[in-house]
């Protein structure tokens, strides 16, 4: 028997309440992050294209010799 038997109790009661409420502290902390890194900002460095082909490039190395008379 422990020399302070209201301490079993106090022990029991406070892990009944702490770990409900940690875990749920610990449960809305991933959400948020999970939230903030699936719904962020998008990434606008590299357009999507629906195409199946990508679109004719129009830069000079790309354009046919022009035809001589």
């Amino acid at each position: 028997m422990p020399l302070v038997p209201i301490a079993t109790f106090l022990v029991g009661s406070l892990l009944s309440l702490l770990m409900p409420t940690l875990l749920l502290i610990a449960l809305v902390v991933w959400y948020v992050r999970f939230i903030a890194r699936h719904h962020g900002p998008a990434d606008q460095s590299e357009p999507v294209s629906t195409a199946s082909d990508p679109a004719p490039s129009t830069s000079p190395e790309a354009l046919p010799p022009p035809k001589e008379v």
